[in-house]
């Protein structure tokens, strides 16, 4: 096994090399940027892996590797999706094990090809149950889902929204980072931190001369 694994991250290495060859190779024009918007509509659509190289079944079921080839793999699987600009993105803690699995369960998937924007990896397929994609417990659509269970559409005033705003980024936050939650603290959108005049809190970057 480690000298196939050896081998796969020196697949995975060509890939990156190839791509970043073939991204310096264009010539981008101001005159052709696209609104997010638009590059999303109009964006051409690839398979991840005829794209990259790199199949499916060419990744280890995660049971097959040891915790350091797991930490290298993910390493190297989140270089080359950056270089493709199809950004594995989480946004709550993850075992690194279950990120593996998460990849490799859907790397063959079809992407579009961004030139201005990020893209993204999809985390599951479409149409999968909440918490029944890899992620499992750490199901990304739960988290957001979870986060605004209790909200309803309202007229709210504009101290209303700020509160219900600060409400909602703490719920986030305690998901997110648990027990570290506080070192992330949405100060301007707690009133309580606002200025003598009114003014969010503005993390020291005020522009009063020291």
């Amino acid at each position: 096994m480690q000298r196939y694994f050896e081998q796969l991250l020196g697949d995975i290495a060509i890939s990156i090399d190839n791509e970043k060859n073939a991204s310096a190779a264009i010539i981008y024009e101001l005159s052709d940027w696209l609104s997010e918007e638009e590059e999303e509509r109009t964006a051409p659509v690839r398979n991840l892996q005829d794209w990259t190289g790199i199949y499916q079944e060419m990744l280890p079921p995660p049971h097959m590797l040891t915790d350091e080839q797991v930490y290298a793999l993910l390493e190297a699987l989140n270089q080359l999706l950056n270089i493709y600009n199809c950004c594995f993105v989480l946004q709550t803690t993850v075992p690194e094990r279950v990120q593996y699995a998460t990849i490799r369960d859907n790397f063959n998937q079809e992407v579009k090809v961004k030139t201005w924007h990020m893209g993204f990896f999809g985390l599951c397929k479409p149409g999968t149950e909440h918490k029944k994609c890899a992620l499992g417990e750490h199901c990304q659509c739960a988290f957001y889902a979870g986060l605004f269970t209790d909200c309803i559409e309202e007229d709210l005033s504009p101290d209303e929204e700020r509160a219900r705003a600060l409400q909602i980024e703490i719920q986030y936050l305690k998901k997110k980072y648990e027990n570290d939650w506080m070192k992330y603290y949405p100060y301007h959108l707690d009133k309580d931190y606002d200025d003598e005049f009114g003014n969010p809190y503005d993390y020291g970057l005020g522009d009063e001369e020291e």
